[in-house]
């Protein structure tokens, strides 16, 4: 017997994605309302159809390929093993199973998730506003803000470095290490007059990118210190996200720096980590879009700009390897 989960805003709309792909001899085991989601059905067949649904129709050949609900089983179990709660799951299974022209499950599941995800690459060229990034502590920020000015100077941008990261030990001492091997001036800043003072002071540069000191989410007062400091200037918050993180407590913080006003997400510690899930998870909850992630450690090695179908081949690696490899070597 096979089982399937749908959701849907209504009962008959479930009852139609049940029938459309199990048929009318699939049987409702159970039926749940989710608020704010609608409905949830799970259904059972005996069989699976020997069809594909692909650009041209229904296939009767099913030798000639796996059939949407294999490849739709196959990212889901992707999704199990990188620990993505069964809410976004389900959407993304939802998404999947409305797809028409499947391809391989690689593209079947990048076109789930850019019908779930915003991506908005960071700015190469140049921005009006100053690019903050923030976070909790250990998150990866001082290492970003460097990647990002590296990357900026070997494309000729002219690059301003700010930093308020002056109470914790070393965080000026490693933040003007970067900064000076990139032969840029690194500016620090204790108060949101200082901020509003050098950013004044860097209007000639194409691209300012600012060092925040750590902010715990749960500590309002924390929280509307990082707000008042941000709003000192035109800026936008990039919310620094580790991998490997449970998925409940990033959607808690990216919840929190929300309400700071932060709109995107960039990813760190890929070389590190084997789960996606949580980071997913968080900028879902927060309704944040993906832009970059962090690879490696090393700062010549960049940010790089993620994709539907990037995430994708970071998700589910390609099946020519059984090893496991690091999400770096998936990217190459």
């Amino acid at each position: 017997m096979r089982l399937k989960t749908f959701t849907a805003p209504t009962m008959s709309a479930a009852m139609a994605l049940v029938k459309e792909h199990m048929g009318a001899d699939a049987i409702i085991v159970s039926t749940q309302d989710i608020p704010g989601s609608g409905v949830r059905l799970t259904a059972a067949i005996d069989s699976e159809p020997e069809f594909e649904i692909g650009a041209g129709g229904i296939n009767d050949d099913a030798a000639s390929g796996p059939t949407l609900g294999e490849l739709i089983d196959e990212a889901e179990a992707a999704l199990i093993r990188h620990s993505v709660p069964e809410r976004l799951r389900l959407r993304l299974c939802d998404a999947m199973g409305r797809e028409r022209n499947p391809g391989n499950v690689q593209q079947l599941l990048a076109s789930a998730l850019d019908e779930i995800f915003e991506f908005t690459p960071l700015p190469e060229k140049s921005s009006p506003r100053a690019i903050a990034f923030v976070g909790t502590p250990g998150a990866g920020k001082t290492l970003c803000v460097a990647k990002a000015a590296a990357r900026a100077v070997m494309k000729k941008r002219r690059v301003a470095v700010l930093t308020s990261d002056t109470k914790r030990a070393g965080g000026v001492d490693q933040l003007r290490a970067f900064t000076k091997i990139l032969k840029i001036p690194l500016g620090i800043i204790k108060s949101p007059e200082d901020l509003r003072e050098q950013f004044d002071a860097s209007r000639g540069a194409d691209l300012v990118f600012v060092d925040t000191a750590n902010c715990n989410p749960y500590i309002q007062s924390e929280l509307a210190t990082l707000s008042e400091f941000l709003h000192a200037v035109p800026s936008e918050p990039i919310l620094v996200c580790p991998a490997g993180v449970d998925a409940e407590e990033t959607g808690d913080i990216a919840n929190a720096f929300a309400e700071c006003g932060t709109t995107r997400m960039l990813i760190t510690r890929l070389d590190v980590a084997s789960r996606l899930g949580g980071a997913l998870y968080g900028a879902d909850t927060g309704n944040l879009s993906l832009c970059n992630v962090s690879m490696t450690a090393q700062v010549a090695d960049g940010l790089t700009a993620i994709s539907p179908v990037a995430l994708a081949k970071l998700l589910i690696p390609a099946r020519h390897t059984h090893k496991k490899t690091s999400f770096a070597e998936v990217m190459k």
